[in-house]
């Protein structure tokens, strides 16, 4: 009776461990908002999106500390929602008040923090970037995306982002890029 009893106990400390583990890596101290305030800049070659599914129709990528995992370990938590973005400002032209357009993206790649501080920077931390703010949108050139947001001659906004229903997103999701760990069409 006392080996089944300690068994028992055993089993529910695992199991109640693991609970806990896994809670702690769902969130892994990542930091996720429905709305808030963000810079923009775009970014092009987006066929190798690191939440492993291509789309169509405009997407982006978003920085490390909100995208749920960091660069190499496949999809996180972002992956696949949709956000209303518009510009309200350009961090380079203060004086700038141009034409701000709307458009909603999915989230389907990651901006990691390696080789892209100046936008992508944020960490528990330092949880902004260098234009201050706590979010980073880079919206995909091939999917149209940059285009439609940006007004001609401006690469860099800030502005507000805000979570949609992707019933909001006028695109469609594409293939798998992967199957297991592997690309989908390396057959090494």
């Amino acid at each position: 009776m006392k080996l089944v009893f300690i068994c028992s106990l055993l089993f529910s400390a695992t199991l109640t461990r693991g609970f806990a583990q896994r809670d702690e890596q769902a969130t892994g101290g990542y930091i996720q908002h429905a709305t808030g305030s963000a810079s923009f800049t775009r970014y092009a070659d987006c066929s190798q999106a690191a939440c492993g599914q291509t789309a169509r129709g405009y997407t982006a990528a978003i920085n490390q500390l909100a995208y749920g995992a960091s660069a190499g370990l496949g999809a996180g938590d972002a992956c696949g929602r949709c956000f209303a973005i518009t510009g309200t400002g350009d961090p380079y032209s203060p004086d700038y008040q141009g034409s701000f357009k709307s458009i909603v993206v999915k989230v389907t790649d990651l901006c990691p923090i390696e080789g892209n501080e100046e936008w992508c920077g944020q960490t528990q931390s330092n949880p902004k970037n260098e234009h201050s703010q706590p979010f980073h949108i880079d919206i995909c050139e091939d999917t149209g995306g940059a285009d439609a947001f940006f007004p001609e001659g401006h690469g860099a906004l800030t502005g507000t982002f805000e979570e949609v229903p992707c019933s909001e997103w006028s695109g469609s999701d594409g293939e798998q890029l992967w199957e297991g760990s592997c690309l989908k069409d390396d057959k090494k």
